[in-house]
């Protein structure tokens, strides 16, 4: 079991994880199945890049399986990629879904940001409890995104994965009401920059999609009614990861072991054997 240990921690490991509160995000991506076991890992650091990993309470993970809140799965800090490794038992569920999330309280003063509160900081000019949420959806048919809401704020994407060539749409919630006009960043690992876009009237996002490979979507929320002796405000953040690929076009039936489901870490060539296309329709 790995501790973490703010008052030893060196400061530029400490800098590096105050970022999180001005641009640096957790994610899950990839899912790796076999012998009877889903891992899928936990990363931290900006446009999906990964940096150092999380510390231990900064990764709390939740698992969701058809029926409910189940067993959170074991974990272990990894080298590649670097940061947390999640596994646990496949047991045939259609839809598997994972949040990692932390709650900290961050303050900051004449001398930069601290973990810690008001109380403990006499000269605090801001303080504010932040909850960072990564959620990723482990679909077996690639296509049901499930239904679980667990993060104050939530991501619901009508489908589990996304088609080059087609229409990505995710929905935005905040204590399960759709939120219009909310700020959603979106973010492929082959671009360059950032995209900014908005949800509609209902809460939803709708975008093209037209690059394969791991997207993430990111949204936050300042909550000011939130606040406590300790900080003044809650801030929300999670992060969405969504796969989309290029549809293959085959007479023949991919079949291959159904615990092989989405793609591993981007530095290995795994597919997504249920994806294929049939007259611009995907099949299983």
């Amino acid at each position: 079991m790995y501790e973490t240990d703010w008052d030893d921690m060196d400061p530029e490991t400490l800098r590096s994880f105050s970022r999180m509160i001005y641009g640096h995000e957790i994610w899950l991506e990839g899912a790796e199945g076999g012998d009877g076991t889903v891992r899928v890992f936990g990363l931290y650091g900006h446009k999906l890049v990964p940096d150092k990993p999380m510390p231990t309470d900064y990764a709390i993970p939740a698992l969701y399986d058809d029926n409910g809140l189940i067993e959170p799965p074991d974990r272990d800090i990894i080298d590649e990629p670097r940061g947390w490794e999640f596994e646990f038992p496949d047991k045939g569920a259609k839809v598997y879904t994972l949040y990692v999330g932390t709650n900290a309280v961050w303050v900051t003063d004449d001398e930069g940001w601290h973990r810690g509160s008001k109380r403990d900081y006499s000269k605090a000019e801001y303080c504010g409890a932040f909850r960072m949420m990564a959620k990723r959806i482990i679909s077996r048919d690639g296509e049901d995104p499930g239904e679980v809401m667990h993060a104050e704020l939530e991501i619901m994407p009508k489908t589990a994965t996304l088609k080059v060539g087609s229409k990505a749409e995710v929905k935005v919630l905040y204590e399960g009401k759709p939120m219009p006009n909310q700020k959603v960043i979106v973010f492929n690992r082959s671009w360059e920059d950032l995209v900014s876009m908005k949800t509609d009237a209902d809460g939803v996002l709708r975008f093209d999609v037209k690059d394969a490979g791991t997207y993430a979507f990111i949204t936050k929320h300042t909550d000011e009614s939130k606040s406590s002796d300790e900080f003044d405000e809650t801030v929300y953040s999670t992060t969405l990861t969504l796969e989309a690929q290029r549809c293959r076009r085959s007479r023949r039936s991919l079949r291959t072991s159904p615990r092989r489901w989405l793609t591993r870490h981007p530095s290995t060539a795994w597919s997504m054997p249920w994806l294929r296309c049939s007259r611009g329709r995907s099949t299983t």
